[in-house]
């Protein structure tokens, strides 16, 4: 099924783009309820660029948020003055005052919830605002760490995963759960994990959808019928809305883990992966490699995708659709409270990502940040309570809740969280986000219980070698020409090359 929002906030149900379940052929359905070398110490300090867990936003904050600190120490929670007896926070959200794209409400949420825990007693919690441009994009937080003044505590996404734990910087928060490991979806928690133990705990999923203008389509003689389900016909469907002024699909161009962040899942449908199953190997030089890259080569070679983006990039969704750029792009589903905020008289409609064919599953990739405790603070027991009191307590589910419907519009990671969510309501009072969890990730509304999340997988967890090969394959491929096949042989031998002395934790997802 695909959404669509009107200018006046309203939704117009779509029709069933896919048979039932059961119905035999084609697995995807509509949400029927709802509308028909190098070591551990060394890999520390290796270059990365930005986490691909900015899909979920950051290149919206670093273009159209409010950067109005000055980087560590600009503010605190809970009125707590920064010493040896306070855990010192590090993050993007809080304090922040104005700017838009939901930057207020995202940093109240982060001052109320150090505000709870210090009202608490004990050791207290400081927030250190850092601006995205430094904590993202830039090299603050890892240069911190290589100096040895890294945070007590910290956000990081699985992109950046394995800097911090080859690195032998994360505490170990296995304990601190509990129990309560278990209430987590398995995709959320998995690239957090290493040997069955949790060293981060993930706050939200932010799973990639397709967006597209409905003016642009209107333009094009084209209507809901015509929403592509199969790579084919999205290129078919770009085709007819690429103009002399406006391109029929954007895909990323930016050579970064973002841009990779946005191919995975194409790999992914086609039966590829970038490692084999150990995680300790090279699966990339295969037919479905080739495939998925030439799927984004043959976008540009037939013009219907740019080579260049508009603002922040692919993930601008405000700078490149309204203004009539591109059609359709990619961006996780929380990007439609970005583009309800910055461009309000814009209607767009989203729609799960195409697949090589019918019989293929609409895999998506699930970006998202996670609380991550530094192994030598002071206060490293302290700062793991706090985390599993966050985000893992029984208490903390009405707050993870707000933070996923009211602050962010991103989905929760924990079981308990979407049946409360879905018990009051929430999934019928937002469509948005009941297409997210039930068409992009294809939960079951009425067994949200079970641990799986059966199109979304969690962004992988990979090394900056592999990474950086990926993106080369990438690069080559969609604007350089490169035979597909060729740059995917040339990027798996350079990744079993970073691979052969590699010492640390699996890659992959």
């Amino acid at each position: 099924m695909s959404f669509r929002r009107h200018r006046s906030g309203g939704v117009v149900p779509p029709g069933k783009l896919w048979t039932p379940r059961d119905g035999g052929e084609g697995r995807r359905s509509g949400y029927g309820g709802h509308r028909a070398g190098f070591s551990r110490r060394r890999f520390l300090s290796s270059s990365l660029g930005l986490g691909a867990g900015l899909a979920g936003g950051g290149a919206f904050l670093t273009a159209c948020g409010n950067d109005n600190g000055d980087g560590p120490g600009a503010g605190t929670g809970g009125d707590v003055g920064t010493s040896n007896d306070v855990i010192d926070f590090w993050q993007w959200y809080a304090p922040q005052e104005g700017g838009g794209y939901a930057v207020e409400a995202q940093s109240d949420w982060f001052l109320d919830l150090v505000d709870e825990w210090n009202a608490r007693g004990g050791v207290q919690v400081a927030l250190t605002y850092i601006p995205v441009s430094e904590y993202i994009e830039g090299t603050q937080l890892q240069s911190a760490f290589s100096a040895g003044s890294g945070p007590d505590l910290f956000v990081i996404s699985p992109g950046d995963f394995l800097r911090y734990y080859n690195g032998d910087v994360l505490y170990d928060l296995t304990d601190a759960l509990g129990d309560g490991i278990d209430d987590f979806y398995e995709s959320a928690l998995s690239t957090r994990v290493v040997d069955g133990r949790v060293y981060g705990i993930p706050m939200e999923s932010e799973p990639l959808t397709m967006f597209y203008s409905v003016a642009a389509f209107e333009e094009a003689g084209l209507s809901e019928g015509d929403i592509p389900q199969t790579w084919d016909q999205l290129l078919d469907v770009a085709d007819k809305l690429t103009t002399g002024d406006q391109f029929g699909v954007l895909f990323e161009t930016t050579p970064n883990v973002y841009q990779n962040f946005t191919w995975y899942p194409f790999l992914w449908q086609a039966g590829g992966d970038v490692v084999n199953e150990t995680g300790l190997a090279s699966a990339f030089d295969s037919p479905a490699t080739a495939a998925a890259l030439g799927f984004w080569q043959e976008a540009i070679d037939a013009g219907v995708a740019p080579r260049t983006m508009q603002g922040g990039g692919g993930g601008d969704l405000v700078s490149n659709m309204p203004s009539g750029y591109a059609a359709m792009a990619q961006m996780v589903t929380a990007g439609g409270s970005f583009l309800e905020e910055g461009a309000p008289d814009f209607e767009y409609g989203m729609f799960p990502l195409p697949v090589p064919d019918t019989s293929a599953d609409p895999i998506t990739d699930m970006g998202g940040w996670a609380f991550c405790v530094n192994k030598n603070s002071p206060h490293a027991e302290a700062a793991a309570e706090f985390c599993a009191w966050a985000l893992a307590g029984e208490e903390s589910v009405d707050r993870l809740v707000t933070w996923a419907f009211d602050a962010k519009k991103s989905l929760p990671v924990r079981k308990s969280v979407m049946q409360k969510a879905n018990d009051d309501g929430l999934f019928d009072q937002d469509e948005l986000m009941a297409y997210a969890a039930f068409d992009v990730l294809g939960l079951d509304p009425g067994n949200l219980d079970s641990d799986d999340t059966p199109y979304g997988r969690g962004e992988p967890r990979f090394t900056p070698e592999v990474v950086q090969a990926v993106t080369d394959a990438i690069q080559d491929a969609q604007l350089n020409g490169v035979d597909p096949a060729q740059a995917a042989a040339d990027a798996h031998g350079r990744i079993n090359d970073a691979l052969a002395d590699y010492d640390g934790a699996p890659l992959g997802s």
